[in-house]
C-alpha cells in the first residue's frame, strides 16, 4: 500500500454531523430572537466552529463565546445530535485495516466522539483517539496529529491526513505528513490530494 496509517478527522469527514449540529444551531439562535438559515450555519461550519459561533454572536449581539456556551447547554439538555457515517467510510475502514492499515482520530470533538463510533460499531477500527482542545491545541496546530506520530511510531511518508477542512490540511502539513481534502466541490487547498468520495480512497492509498 502507498499508506499504511490514517489520520481521519471526524466532523464532515467521517460522519455527516454538520446538518444536525446546524440544526441545533439554528434553534438556539431562535431562543436568541434570530432567524438564520441552514445555509447561513453550514457554510460557516466548513471553515470552522470559530467562525460560525463569531457570525452567530455578531446576529444576536453577543460575543461568540457566550453563544457557544448557550449552545453547549443546549446539547448538554437536549442530547447530541443524530449523526451517521458518509456512505463507504465503514466499508473502506474495514478494508483498510483488513490490509494492515492503522486508523486514527485527531478531532476537535470531545468524548462524544466514542459515543457515535460505538453506536454504528466502529471502534474496532480505530488505533487510537485524540481530541484536541484540552491536552491538545485546536487545528491548525498539529499538536495531535504530532502525538500520534510519536507515540505510535509513524513513518510520515506513509501516513496520510484526511479531512473536510483547510485547518485539517493544514495541521496535517504541519507535521510533516500528506493531506487529502474530502470535499465534493472543488475549492482552492493546499492538500496534495482530493476525493469527492470514499470510493477514491482504494486507489490512493493502494488497496488492491
Amino acid at each position: 500500500m502507498r499508506y499504511d496509517n490514517i489520520i481521519w478527522d471526524f466532523d464532515g469527514t467521517l460522519f455527516d454531523t454538520y446538518p444536525a449540529m446546524c440544526g441545533d444551531l439554528r434553534k438556539v439562535m431562535e431562543g436568541l430572537g434570530v432567524q438564520v438559515t441552514a445555509e447561513d450555519l453550514i457554510s460557516r461550519f466548513t471553515a470552522s466552529r470559530g467562525t460560525v459561533l463569531a457570525w452567530c454572536g455578531q446576529q444576536a449581539g453577543l460575543p461568540a463565546e457566550e453563544v457557544d456556551r448557550i449552545y453547549r447547554a443546549w446539547v448538554a439538555e437536549h442530547g447530541q445530535p443524530e449523526a451517521h457515517p458518509f456512505p463507504h467510510v465503514r466499508e473502506f475502514l474495514a478494508r483498510f485495516r483488513a490490509a494492515g492499515g492503522s486508523n486514527f482520530i485527531f478531532t476537535h470533538r470531545s468524548g462524544s466522539v466514542h459515543d457515535y463510533l460505538a453506536k454504528e460499531g466502529l471502534t474496532g477500527f480505530f488505533t487510537d483517539v485524540v481530541s484536541a482542545g484540552t491536552t491538545y491545541a485546536r487545528k491548525p496546530d498539529p499538536a495531535g496529529n504530532l502525538h500520534l506520530i510519536e507515540t505510535w511510531g509513524l513513518d510520515r511518508d506513509r501516513t496520510l491526513a484526511v479531512g473536510d477542512r483547510e485547518l485539517d490540511i493544514l495541521a496535517a502539513k504541519g507535521a510533516g505528513i500528506h493531506a487529502c481534502l474530502f470535499c465534493p466541490e472543488p475549492r482552492e487547498t493546499a492538500a496534495d490530494c482530493r476525493i469527492r468520495d470514499f470510493t477514491e480512497l482504494d486507489a490512493l492509498v493502494g488497496l488492491e
